[in-house]
């Protein structure tokens, strides 16, 4: 029974940690500023995303493989061949008229030919291998790009969010804190304060104003490269409100595929295989078959024909060494491949370590931001409570919104880059492009 009760325990505790995961939500720690719904989002940014150069680029490439691969494939067909062949004497200067070597007829001869190879060194095969790996390599390419783009779209969405915001917030409690320099300056003229308690109270408000002006270029800065990259002016929707799921969970790679990265890295190396057989392959024994249909003085209405045809075979005996030396280098590029696909596999460990360590350590570097941020606010409605009671209350008050805006920037940096890491984790993990609903 007690066995019993310790299973159902695990099982409520695991079942609670789930929920607490799945209640992680981006800018969850920010409650008074506009915010987007996850699906208007994945919308709003898939629908910008798919207008985009690069994006109609990879589609046109992909269209430019998939004939390629056609092409390999058809190279197995026979070749019909239709010739016209005009050999006339034009000018003749022999002694030995009854040589047969020196003597030739005038001809106007029509040809088809027909040839059909049946072995060519395994090069049709291997140039038919290497049109599918990059029909595939081109996907792969279609999917990164995509993703990048949808990492691209995001990352400039939320930079314009944020800063609309913090600007347009920063400029509100400016305006709010104006007026205490008039009303310090009659103060410090009637005697009421001295000089040293008035130039503070100015110096902070003057140091507030050049925040205030630093973080309108900042918005005015991404208001322009949202306008360039959405080819609309930013319509203020709001931060948006996405579960972090990935980031949290650690989810390992998808088995079989890897990251985007590691399969075009893959797919190269196969390609660079093929290539290596397809050199092969020109020093290898051809064979084939050929037939001919002449048509014998077509110009004269000739009634002589002949059909010829038969196998045909070839074998390369001795090239001086360009053979092993060309066979040389197309392997020395696929060691260079899998050297590649190895490197990438390192870099995308590293990526993947990177974001989700820095996912760890930006939660709770969040959550203290978050309650001094609270703190701090609190700080500052006493302070207006206390606001007429002296100067120093001014002054503590200028220094409190000082400190709230940049914990608010701080907070608000901390969100995107969190919601940013998620984004990151899912590109890794090759699942972007179906939380945002683009699908192939």
């Amino acid at each position: 029974m007690i066995f019993h009760k310790k299973i159902i325990l695990s099982l409520a505790l695991a079942v609670m940690s789930l929920h607490a995961v799945k209640a992680e939500v981006s800018f969850s720690t920010l409650d008074s500023i506009d915010k987007i719904s996850e699906e208007n989002f994945y919308e709003y940014i898939r629908l910008i995303v798919v207008q985009q150069p690069e994006f109609s680029s990879s589609i046109a490439k992909s269209n430019e493989f998939n004939q390629n691969k056609k092409y390999a494939q058809r190279l197995r067909f026979p070749t019909i061949e239709a010739s016209i062949i005009n050999d006339e004497s034009i000018s003749r200067r022999v002694d030995d008229i009854s040589s047969l070597r020196k003597r030739r007829d005038d001809s106007f001869d029509g040809v088809i030919s027909i040839n059909q190879p049946l072995y060519k060194g395994n090069e049709i095969n291997s140039k038919i291998k290497k049109a599918k790996f990059g029909e595939e390599l081109v996907r792969e390419e279609l999917y990164l790009n995509s993703s990048s783009l949808v990492l691209d779209a995001s990352e400039i969405y939320i930079n314009t969010a944020i800063s609309f915001k913090l600007s347009q917030y920063t400029t509100s409690e400016l305006n709010k804190l104006r007026k205490y320099r008039d009303i310090t300056q009659k103060r410090f003229e009637s005697g009421a304060i001295d000089i040293s308690e008035s130039s503070a109270i100015k110096i902070k408000l003057s140091e507030l104003s050049a925040k205030e002006a630093i973080l309108n270029a900042r918005k005015i800065q991404n208001l322009e490269v949202f306008s360039s990259f959405f080819k609309e002016p930013y319509n203020n929707l709001g931060v948006p409100e996405i579960p972090l799921n990935e980031v949290l969970n650690n989810k390992d790679f998808i088995p079989k595929l890897g990251s985007y990265e590691q399969r075009i890295a893959d797919l190269q190396t196969k390609g660079s295989e093929s290539d290596l057989a397809i050199t092969k392959s020109a020093y290898r024994p051809e064979l084939g078959l050929s037939f001919r249909f002449t048509k014998y003085d077509i110009d004269d209405s000739g009634k002589d024909e002949d059909v010829r045809g038969g196998l045909y075979f070839s074998f390369p005996l001795f090239n001086f060494g360009r053979g092993s030396a060309e066979i040389g280098a197309a392997q020395a590029r696929v060691n260079q491949s899998k050297f590649a696909y190895d490197q990438t596999s390192r870099d995308v460990e590293k990526d993947k370590a990177f974001v989700f360590g820095s996912a760890l350590g930006i939660i709770q570097a969040r959550n203290k931001i978050s309650d001094s941020l609270e703190n701090i606010r609190i700080q500052k409605e006493m302070l207006n409570l206390r606001i007429s009671v002296s100067d120093y209350v001014i002054l503590e008050l200028i220094n409190a919104t000082i400190q709230e805006i940049n914990l608010l920037e701080q907070l608000l940096d901390s969100e995107k880059q969190l919601l940013l890491y998620e984004f990151q984790a899912n590109h890794l993990n090759r699942r972007l492009l179906s939380q945002f609903s683009i699908i192939f």
